[in-house]
């Protein structure tokens, strides 16, 4: 053999796998030969062993399977580093808010003086006393220490006496706008802040993490989801500081997982000349980067979450008819914002959660669409739990993709069902609904929201099942395990103009592959979410191996 035959040759094959290509017919094939990055044969075992020279590695997959690695279409990568070193206020650990307050109690003993204490992840629906935790619970925690826990939805915050004393919040502080501060009967503030406006009053008081203390999270993040299986993800709403720290763990070798940025719009400045004039500044645009780190769409969010009752719906919340949730961006500054990213040639992807969120955000969509075409553009619409029958005609009209999050129906669907009531919480985020009207729907978490794991919020997908009380949440909307995969993999790379590069294996794409350690497509369905990864290859290089 020349020379030049042998630098012909693969790098790295795999043999003796049940290899799922995700292709357009969901081929299984058992082998497949990688060379320099990419994919450059799929086969049978004969076909790929012919290709094997004296320096190719060879991984023999002993029968399992061999898929493609998994991209979360919405994921926060950087918040989910950083949250690993603040309070877990998850259940479990914690199961009452004695539980949190105890948790406070011993971070405040090894906190400084004024210090602050900060947590993340509690829900009132899986604690015992089925209650929100107020400022008096975790004073007897940390009387002097400022305290501030974000519920796992991330649009609610709970503060302790001493941090609203900080930021000025009195009984006579007025409500912000697309905000609320929440009062007991007396007109005493409770210490829950509901949606950015209000507990924006406190966090601005935080000290920011460092941007060294950002590039570390990106690693530590990223080393987890390579654990996990995770290739990719769509990380949004980030400030052009975040995607430098990015940069800077990428050249210090620190990043196994590509990241497609979606750049925060700062819908909430004083006027909308300066809202256009920090975007218009950025340097770059949807699709600027390469392989590793590209510059995605511009991340809008206009309501919260229904765990803490804050998505905008079109009817009231249950046993609570005064309560239709909160609209954080008014619908006019929504649209001047929407138009004006697509004039600039910015994708645009927009955190509507309830369905009268939904309705606001695709008349603003329809509203550029009439100056500027969007079709083919991939507007993203994120969350999106409740479309109607309009809803699915706009966004196959527009070429609108969705966003969504299997893993709320598990981690989060008990507070769905208490909160919106049965019918509405069967057919919250119906994904079989999105397939069959021919509308890309995409996978995610939505880390730290819910955990990053892929496979759990994969197995939602297909089971509807919560967690606490074992609900199924609506049968009719269950997706089958193909399907799941695919909005794991090709549909994400799809919502950030990727599916020709990454989502399935197939000669020419990026050899990003993970091998399981059983079969997803026959294991009994609750093991879906049991599977762990045993090796994780991006670009043909293992970055991660059990």
């Amino acid at each position: 053999m020349s020379e030049i035959e042998e630098r012909l040759l693969p790098d790295l094959v795999i043999v003796n796998g049940k290899v799922l290509t995700v292709d357009k017919d969901f081929t299984v094939a058992e082998a497949l030969a990688v060379k320099d990055g990419r994919i450059v044969a799929v086969g049978s075992n004969e076909e790929i062993r012919r290709l094997i020279g004296p320096r190719t590695e060879v991984i023999d997959a002993e029968g399992r399977t061999v898929m493609p690695g998994l991209i979360d279409s919405h994921l926060h990568m950087l918040s989910t580093g950083l949250s690993l070193s603040m309070i877990d206020c998850r259940t479990p650990p914690c199961m009452s808010i004695s539980d949190i307050v105890e948790a406070v109690r011993r971070r405040a003993e090894e906190a400084e003086p004024g210090e602050w204490i900060l947590g993340r992840g509690w829900d009132q629906s899986k604690l015992l006393e089925k209650r929100f935790p107020t400022r008096w619970d975790l004073d007897e925690g940390a009387p002097d220490n400022p305290v501030y826990l974000t519920r796992t939805c991330g649009h609610i915050v709970v503060v302790n006496s001493k941090a609203l004393e900080l930021a000025g919040i009195t009984r006579d502080t007025p409500q912000p706008e697309g905000g609320t501060i929440v009062k007991d009967e007396r007109g005493e503030p409770t210490g829950l802040l509901l949606e950015s406006p209000a507990f924006s009053l406190v966090s601005k008081l935080i000290p920011p993490p460092s941007f060294e203390e950002k590039v570390k999270a990106i690693k530590v993040a990223s080393k987890s989801f390579s654990e996990v299986g995770l290739t990719g993800v769509i990380e949004p709403g980030l400030s052009p500081e975040d995607m430098r720290a990015y940069q800077r763990a990428l050249e210090e070798g620190g990043l196994t997982v590509r990241v497609n940025m979606m750049l925060r719009a700062p819908a909430r400045v004083k006027s909308l000349g300066e809202c256009f004039e920090e975007i218009r500044k950025f340097p770059f645009y949807t699709g600027f980067g390469n392989e590793m780190l590209r510059v995605g769409g511009l991340k809008i969010s206009i309501d919260g979450g229904v765990g803490g009752r804050t998505a905008l719906l079109r009817e009231p919340y249950a046993n609570d008819p005064e309560n239709r949730g909160i609209l954080t961006v008014p619908e006019e500054r929504l649209r001047a914002l929407v138009e004006f990213a697509n004039e600039e040639g910015w994708q645009v992807g927009v955190h509507c959660a309830g369905g009268r969120a939904i309705d606001i955000t695709l008349r603003a969509f329809e509203a550029a669409d009439r100056k500027r075409s969007i079709k083919g553009r991939r507007f993203t619409i994120i969350h999106a739990y409740l479309p109607s029958e309009e809803n699915f005609e706009q966004c196959k009209r527009m070429g609108v993709v969705v966003a969504s999050q299997p893993s709320f129906l598990y981690n989060l669907g008990d507070s769905f069902y208490e909160n919106l009531g049965p019918e509405r919480a069967f057919y919250a985020k119906p994904h079989r609904d999105w397939i069959d009207h021919g509308i890309v729907v995409a996978a995610g978490t939505d880390s730290p929201v819910t955990p990053y794991h892929p496979f759990t919020s994969l197995w939602a997908a297909v089971a509807r099942r919560t967690e606490v009380e074992g609900r199924r949440l609506g049968e009719e909307q269950r997706v089958t395990r193909e399907e799941a995969i695919r909005m794991y993999t090709i549909n994400s790379a799809y919502l950030s103009f990727e599916e020709d590069l990454k989502g399935s294996l197939e000669p020419g794409k990026l050899a990003d592959i993970i091998i399981l350690d059983r079969d997803i497509l026959t294991c009994p369905e609750d093991e879906i979410k049991e599977i762990k990864v045993l090796r994780t290859i991006l670009g043909g290089r293992t970055v991660y191996k059990a």
